[in-house]
């Protein structure tokens, strides 16, 4: 499956206060999965928040931020981009840190009709019916 990526320099010392903010534009679907990696050398100094809106998706608990040193974060989610303008926010910071890190960000948007595909087999299997309309024994 497709998916759209960033990598962002958050630089040295950006405080929580003022932080480094980017939309990141998408298509209209669904995004199923987002992953943030941290290169090594963040000692978890580096800080980041994944918005919609004003909704916070990354991490789920608010008001906190997901940090990271030489891994990925991966996120299976389900998030809806109905309405334009189809983006996420990043917000990150990097207090105490003397050196910037570049942060990468993928994000996977299923379209409606892939998904809706999807969801209509899983439907069709479960009753047993087959192909063709019929019901499968």
């Amino acid at each position: 499956m497709p998916f759209y990526c960033w990598n962002i320099t958050v630089t040295a010392d950006k405080k929580e206060d003022e932080p480094l903010t980017k939309w990141l534009k998408l298509t209209r679907g669904i995004i199923t999965r987002i992953d943030i990696k941290f290169p090594a050398g963040c000692h978890g100094l580096v800080k980041v928040r994944l918005f919609q809106e004003s909704l916070q998706l990354i991490p789920l608990s608010e008001d906190e931020w997901v940090t990271g040193d030489g891994e990925l974060i991966p996120t299976e989610t389900y998030a809806e981009l109905t309405d334009k303008p189809y983006q996420l926010k990043f917000v990150a910071c990097s207090p105490t840190t003397i050196h910037s890190h570049v942060i990468t960000v993928r994000i996977q948007v299923t379209p409606f009709s892939a998904n809706m595909m999807s969801l209509l087999k899983q439907i069709a299997d479960e009753l047993g019916i087959g192909e063709e309309g019929e019901t499968v024994e």
